[in-house]
């Protein structure tokens, strides 16, 4: 089975608000608001937790097994440790959702291979979970720059 093209299409799109920040600030840095930051960490912090939700999702169905068990509380780590890399100060939060977002892909490997699977799942994750973690890297590396 493949995805339909509607979840490629969205899943695509959402990674456009990740390369707003970095490109702004790279492209027109004096135009940028104030705001930019926060709500580009927001929109981070909303996927990450997104996905983590996904991820419950797929493991409620087994969830009177050890691993759907434990897939619910891969879950519920991952949106704890979303919270929590949000409320650091925007040099530590940018090095801990991208480790939120590595969890994440690290989850769906072990999903993928533990319980039911959707073809072509994985490598969509696969392929947005590296656009977010260039964004959030290039972002990182303008610190210097454009804190």
């Amino acid at each position: 089975m493949n995805l339909p093209k509607i979840v490629l299409a969205l899943g695509y799109t959402g990674l456009i608000p990740f390369f707003i920040g970095p490109v702004w600030l790279s492209f027109s840095p004096d135009t940028a608001p104030a705001w930019l930051d926060q709500a580009w960490l927001n929109w981070a912090a909303l996927i990450g937790a997104f996905m983590a939700g996904t991820f419950w999702g797929f493991a409620l169905p087994a969830v009177q097994g050890p691993s759907g068990l434990l897939g619910v509380f891969i879950s519920v780590v991952l949106v704890a440790l979303t919270g929590i890399a949000i409320t650091l100060e925007f040099a530590l939060a940018l090095p801990g959702l991208a480790l939120v977002f590595m969890l994440l892909l690290l989850a769906d490997f072990w999903r993928e291979r533990t319980l039911d699977t959707i073809g072509g799942y994985f490598r969509l994750r696969s392929t947005l979970t590296a656009g977010v973690l260039i964004a959030i890297t290039w972002r990182y590396l303008m610190l210097g720059s454009n804190a």
